[in-house]
């Protein structure tokens, strides 16, 4: 029984941010990350970053758990929304790691230096990647409570 709880896929959901998050905080040269969400940057640390990305994927990962207790899931629909999550949550670290640091009052001059407009298109990147998770996320809970809570035709004629 033990075995079997670590060989579930949805088990990915906690375990690649965990492992990623670690290995970020002891291979890269800096122990903080930069994050840019919709034109603001915050430096946080490798480690909150890892903790905030277990507990945002707690969510999904209940509802992984959800549908297979109830016997309701859909392989295919189940591996393409944690490959796509991943896929996503990984490459926001590259992502960030490669944005330069940038003065905001950079931006009211009147010719910002090149690097203000890399980070510009960097940080549109990483909007679009923000956008496009949850997306995902909200496309599978959409799916997960339409599963979950659809009546099934055997019972209802009962």
């Amino acid at each position: 029984m033990q075995a079997n709880f670590f060989l579930r896929i949805e088990n990915l959901l906690w375990l690649v941010p965990a492992t990623a998050g670690y290995l970020f905080a002891i291979a890269l040269p800096e122990s903080y990350c930069s994050v840019m969400l919709f034109g603001n940057q915050f430096l946080i640390s490798h480690l909150e970053a890892t903790f905030s990305w277990i507990i945002i994927l707690l969510f999904p990962y209940l509802m992984h758990y959800a549908l297979r207790m109830q016997n309701k899931r859909n392989r295919t629909i189940e591996a393409i929304h944690i490959i796509s999550t991943l896929a996503i949550v990984i490459g926001f670290p590259f992502l960030y790691n490669s944005a330069p640091l940038i003065l905001d009052q950079w931006h009211h001059l009147t010719v910002p230096p090149p690097m203000y407009e890399r980070w510009q298109n960097i940080g549109n990147i990483a909007d679009i990647m923000w956008i496009i998770f949850v997306l995902i996320q909200v496309s599978f809970f959409t799916y997960g409570f339409f599963v979950l809570f659809k009546k099934d035709k055997n019972i209802a004629a009962t």
